[in-house]
């Protein structure tokens, strides 16, 4: 005999909660709080609502399909068979497509002077030219070494030059007589 579903109890009080919320993509650990379950049955319970999408290997399902799942599961006879037919109907999560990327031999030693020419640091501005999401990546995690391994001259090449001193006359008297009874009181 299948295990009976916990949270089915609960059904209406987690339908109450989840359309009172303001969360609008729901990860895996949200569904285990909202659910009150274990991490297996989050992901799941995942792979039911349906609609998963995958944002930085992260898996998230939107808040319509989670209310429209939640909707189905109040009006069902059997919350039980009905989560069951749900789970065997799904198809798998997604899951991300890794980027192959060549990386230059020589990339622990990479320093300012060894930017491609792709990149383009100046104050304030930093500028990537590629052609294609490979190319980027790439040039990202170039940009990424070079920053750890050189990363005072790199920030003396995108900071914005400092504010020069107040030039304000009347400003400047002010400051100074705010020095002047700091110094006295001491």
């Amino acid at each position: 005999m299948p295990r009976p579903v916990k949270w089915s109890r609960d059904l209406h009080a987690i339908r109450e909660r989840a359309e009172r919320s303001r969360t609008e993509t729901w990860s895996r650990s949200d569904l285990e709080h909202l659910f009150s379950i274990s991490r297996p049955s989050a992901q799941s319970l995942m792979k039911a609502i349906g609609g998963v999408t995958v944002v930085g290997g992260t898996h998230f399902v939107e808040r319509s399909a989670l209310l429209q799942f939640l909707e189905e599961m109040s009006k069902a006879d059997s919350v039980e068979e009905a989560l069951r037919a749900r789970l065997r109907a799904a198809e798998p999560p997604p899951r991300p497509k890794p980027l192959r990327v060549t990386l230059p031999a020589d990339l622990r030693n990479a320093m300012l002077p060894d930017l491609p020419a792709n990149i383009t640091v100046e104050p304030g501005r930093l500028e990537i030219r590629a052609e294609t999401a490979v190319a980027l990546l790439e040039s990202l995690v170039t940009l990424a070494a070079i920053m750890s391994n050189d990363l005072h001259r790199f920030q003396q090449a995108v900071e914005m030059p400092r504010a020069s001193v107040v030039a304000d006359a009347d400003l400047q008297a002010l400051l100074s007589g705010m020095r002047d009874r700091a110094a006295a009181s001491q």
